[in-house]
């Protein structure tokens, strides 16, 4: 009698790895057409705005943060962080938040949860709604940049050149070529102070044209130092040329 009964345990314990397998193999395909459903069903997230570069010690109060924005279709609860491309959280910005229908901006300052400067590279935003379980991970990605440009001077020319009158530029202007390490916008200093500054130029060569005035105001006339200093898009501001003395007649 004890060969039946050892089999009928036998088949009873195959029976319920069998019906345990069937039930794991069934919950994982809800759950797999649970996401595939969200997948397909519209993101609650439009219209996003991403801040594409900034640098969290520019200085500057227009590029000091990164200001990420979107509109919200319907009411949530959720989580939010910045993450790197390795999907790793650097800081939560929100956490169990309720947010209403409408737009939404977050801030991030550049640091991680304990306060540090992340290094410099791109991040993600991602919005982990909580009611149900969904993640969204906006794909614009937010550069921080806190390295400052370089730019140097190639030529100066002419050295010399006549005060410009109030009625009327110089005849002859300086031409002043310089190379920079990134595009910019070339800031020109006269003297130490900023005299012009113009508007965004790419990296490499570029030629900033001076016809003697500082601020729309003719310079005095003698010998002044000149030099060119560039602030990048995510609001660096690099360090001056070296200066090229040129002469203002009067």
């Amino acid at each position: 009698m004890s060969l039946p009964l050892a089999s009928a345990a036998s088949d009873r314990r195959g029976l319920a790895l069998t019906l345990l397998t069937l039930f794991l193999i069934a919950g994982a395909s809800a759950a797999f057409l649970r996401a595939q459903t969200l997948k397909l069903e519209p993101s609650p997230l439009e219209r996003p705005r991403v801040e594409r570069v900034f640098s969290p010690v520019c200085g500057c109060a227009s590029k000091a943060t990164a200001t990420l924005s979107f509109t919200v279709t319907r009411p949530l609860r959720v989580d939010a962080q910045m993450i790197t491309d390795g999907d790793r959280s650097v800081r939560s910005l929100v956490a169990g938040a309720r947010w209403p229908q409408g737009r939404r901006t977050l801030q991030w300052d550049g640091r991680d949860d304990a306060g540090r400067l992340v290094a410099d590279g791109p991040y993600r935003l991602r919005v982990r709604l909580l009611e149900p379980e969904r993640e969204i991970v906006v794909p614009t990605t937010v550069a921080v940049d806190t390295a400052p440009p370089r730019a140097r001077l190639v030529s100066v020319s002419p050295r010399t050149l006549p005060r410009p009158r109030p009625d009327r530029p110089s005849a002859r202007p300086l031409e002043l070529r310089y190379r920079a390490s990134e595009g910019g916008r070339p800031t020109l200093l006269v003297d130490g102070r900023i005299a012009t500054r113009r508007g965004r130029r790419p990296s490499g060569r570029s030629v900033i044209v001076w016809g003697g005035r500082a601020r729309g105001r003719p310079v005095r006339p003698g010998a002044h130092l000149i030099a060119v200093q560039i602030r990048d898009r995510a609001g660096n501001l690099g360090p001056p040329t070296q200066g090229v003395r040129v002469r203002v007649r009067g």
